[in-house]
């Protein structure tokens, strides 16, 4: 028996998708396979990268509804003068953000393979962005020191130079993000900050208590997008 929607999430290292009974799956590229997926009439998808999983996925659906940022979508504005070189995760996670504080200044942070920062003044214009480098790509960045261990919640001073390496990129990434959030705050004193990301639940006992953590915030923001065109 098929479903009307199925919203699926396509990351870099990582696939999403929630049913319209709103149970959620998960499942890493290596392993993902079509079959995985629930049957259904319409699928919504944002992805920000294999294009050839889209493409198997023409057959297993009567319409795929592949997600475009726009300039203008809903109560969404982006300050990018070309909205085609914004990322679809992004966008859609900024729906997702909106949808759940409508009215509200926004900072929207994804850990995840990169860290994304997006900020949104009370009328859903967006005010830019910032992108880093995540856990991955920062361990790898130097080729004396570069591991394949992606472990966070590595707080405190190393006496060995592998663990050295280890803390200090965790220290980067979770100063950086706090810093933009006490940048954020400072000017938006009535603002909500909307964590998400593979790797979010990793430091968010070092990020401050008020952050809002959505574990599903781009399939929030799909289906969002789905009520909005119809």
């Amino acid at each position: 028996m098929s479903q009307s929607n199925l919203f699926i999430d396509i990351g870099n290292s990582a696939i999403k998708w929630r049913t319209s009974d709103s149970k959620v799956f998960s499942e890493s590229v290596e392993k993902f396979s079509i079959t995985l997926l629930t049957k259904s009439k319409i699928a919504w998808v944002s992805a920000v990268a294999h294009s050839d999983i889209i493409k198997d996925m023409s057959t297993h659906f009567e319409m795929i509804n592949v997600i475009k940022p726009q300039k203008k979508f809903g109560g969404l504005t982006l300050s990018y003068e070309d909205p085609s070189k914004f990322g679809t995760d992004r966008f859609v996670a900024m729906l997702g953000a909106i949808k759940h504080f409508p009215g509200k200044p926004l900072l929207v942070i994804d850990i995840g393979s990169a860290i994304t920062f997006d900020v949104l003044d009370k009328n859903g214009l967006h005010q830019g962005g910032l992108i880093m480098p995540g856990i991955s790509a920062l361990r790898g960045s130097f080729e004396k020191f570069k591991t394949s261990d992606l472990s966070l919640g590595l707080t405190g001073l190393a006496s060995n130079t592998d663990d050295a390496w280890r803390f200090g990129t965790h220290a980067m990434i979770v100063s950086a993000i706090n810093c933009q959030i006490k940048s954020f705050q400072s000017i938006f004193s009535d603002g909500v900050v909307s964590v998400c990301g593979g790797m979010a639940k990793d430091i968010k006992k070092e990020l401050p208590e008020s952050i809002e953590f959505f574990e599903n915030l781009v399939l929030d923001g799909l289906e969002s997008y789905s009520q909005s065109v119809g």
